[in-house]
């Protein structure tokens, strides 16, 4: 990574490395004396796709394994039990 040191415009425009040219950029606002700038990668709203959409399927084995968790639970273990008391007494 090179370090240069630019100055502004008196609209504050700076011209940044030849490597960002015609990208888009997201540019973060670290503290009063620090900015990130960094290239965004933007996809169009009909493109984006739900989480389900790219999630893989359980396999047989994973998917008997779910239900037969959901017929016949198991039993809750220590740390779950005082979870659940935490959360009773907090109102939740």
């Amino acid at each position: 990574m090179s370090l240069e040191t630019k100055s502004t415009d008196a609209k504050a425009r700076l011209t940044l490395p030849r490597g960002f040219a015609n990208t888009t950029v997201i540019i973060e606002e670290v503290s009063d004396v620090e900015l990130r700038i960094r290239k965004a990668l933007v996809v169009p709203q009909d493109e984006v796709q739900f989480i389900e959409e790219r999630s893989a399927p359980l396999s047989n084995r994973d998917r008997d394994r779910f239900l037969k968790m959901l017929e016949n639970p198991p039993s809750a273990n220590e740390a779950l039990k005082r979870a659940f008391k935490r959360s009773e007494s907090s109102g939740g």
